[in-house]
């Protein structure tokens, strides 16, 4: 069969390939589990373009529009640790805490070509949506061992937690425009502002005992704040003849300034990955956000059946900005040693008769804590227009193991032995669009 392209236009989102899944416990240091994207783009493995996601994409010729975004993230964390025998071999791996936790949250956006209202080619968006997700969840219930020839169940002592609420949220303005046929230029301004942002890690004793990270219920309870945001971001398509478009985008680095009740971060001593610490006194930290460079293409192949094949290559450099400044008496920074980031994605649309498509996709995305936090993502969707209406649905999934201390060490103990942690996500997504 002979396809012939029929036009490639070339995007870019405003946070590149940074879709991270899993690191749920690393929420706090850098921005994971972001989905501003609506579920379309994301069923293509976030590799679509769009009014939100790129300031030169617009609404031209399309009539005023309103949507809406509803999510539900949903991971699965398990920690374990190694069962050594008498020759030092690891035997298995001894599963001590499972956690199911789940999210929902919602974004809209609504845009409009403002064309025939000031005589120019000129589009407006405007969109509200969660930026930084930190929602997380750690229960971890603790049992006192009755010993040998004991056959009652082991009783539960108390619990280890972590809970962490809230999210930095995004309202952003974007503005495109058309120069002469083949060029067309955009600019948005990004909001930045939390919602109910807090930590609360501790331990919640019911009984002493040695297995406990302490003999007291002893459990920290911070809010935190940010100082206002704002954060433009740049693109440009240019249409280079009939069938290629280029375009790029770029976002300057933002610093983020936390104001907190005692939470500070540090470097974990044993895997020299992010920590938290508390102090009894107030505390204030930077967490700067990197640059970030993106091209993407999207082709639209003329075959008997309307098929779109996307890609996009993002890089952060989280290199240059991985020194947190800290306010507090004890610590002045924190360098974390991040590595800058390269992503990619791919995804296709490819409508079945015509009438319903069938969206799938993947990212491969580095991590800035390095090699080990690297994961592919795999995404698959459809959607459906009733009139004015449109629905879309997606769904992405995507798995990460690595190692780390354990987060709470019964007192009197030094633990050396590093446990391996396994995260499995997903996030289902349904994007309703109308019409005017």
């Amino acid at each position: 069969m002979h396809f012939r392209i029929k036009h490639i236009s070339i995007f870019i989102t405003i946070l590149g390939i940074n879709l991270i899944l899993g690191q749920g416990y690393f929420s706090t240091f850098f921005p994971v589990n972001n989905f501003s994207m609506d579920a379309r783009a994301m069923a293509m493995g976030g590799a679509d373009f769009g009014s939100v996601q790129n300031p030169a994409f617009g609404s031209f010729g399309k009539p005023f529009y309103v949507s809406f975004d509803i999510s539900r993230r949903s991971y699965t964390e398990k920690r374990s640790f190694p069962v050594i025998d008498m020759f030092d071999d690891v035997v298995t791996q001894n599963v001590y805490v499972l956690n199911r936790p789940a999210f929902s949250s919602v974004s809209w956006a609504f845009g409009n070509d403002l064309t025939k209202y000031f005589k120019l080619p000129i589009s407006l968006s405007i969109s509200g949506a969660p930026f930084w997700d930190m929602r997380y969840e750690y229960s971890e219930e603790v049992r006192a061992s009755l010993g040998p020839g004991v056959y009652n169940r082991d009783p539960v002592v108390g619990y280890h937690l972590v809970n962490i609420e809230g999210m930095i949220q995004s309202l952003k303005l974007g503005l495109a425009a058309k120069i002469g046929s083949k060029v067309r230029m955009g600019l948005s301004l990004e909001s930045l502002y939390e919602n109910s942002l807090s930590y609360e890690s501790g331990v919640n004793v019911i009984d002493q005992d040695d297995a406990l990270a302490a003999d007291t219920t002893m459990i920290h309870n911070i809010s935190l704040s940010i100082d206002g945001v704002v954060r433009p971001s740049l693109g440009s398509i240019i249409d280079l003849k009939k069938h290629l478009s280029l375009g790029l985008s770029y976002k300057p680095s933002a610093d983020i300034v936390f104001q907190t009740g005692g939470l500070l971060p540090i470097v974990n001593e044993k895997t020299q990955l992010p920590g938290i610490s508390f102090s009894d006194s107030t505390s204030r930290y930077t967490i700067s956000l990197p640059q970030e460079l993106a091209v993407s293409m999207s082709a639209r192949l003329d075959n008997p059946t309307k098929t779109i094949v996307t890609g996009r290559l993002s890089y952060l450099d989280w290199e240059n900005h991985d020194t947190q400044t800290v306010n507090q008496v004890s610590i002045d920074t924190v360098n974390f040693k991040y590595q800058s980031t390269v992503g990619i994605s791919f995804g296709v649309e490819h409508w079945i008769l015509n009438k319903t498509p069938f969206r799938f996709g993947f990212i491969y995305s580095e991590s800035p804590l390095g090699s080990e936090f690297e994961i592919t993502k795999v995404s698959i969707g459809s959607g459906w227009v009733y009139d004015n209406i449109s629905v879309d649905i997606a769904a992405i999934f995507g798995s990460l193991e690595y190692m780390y201390t354990d987060l709470f060490v019964p007192e009197g103990q030094n633990s050396s032995v590093l446990e391996r942690v396994n995260e499995s996500n997903a996030v289902l997504k349904a994007t309703i669009k109308y019409s005017f």
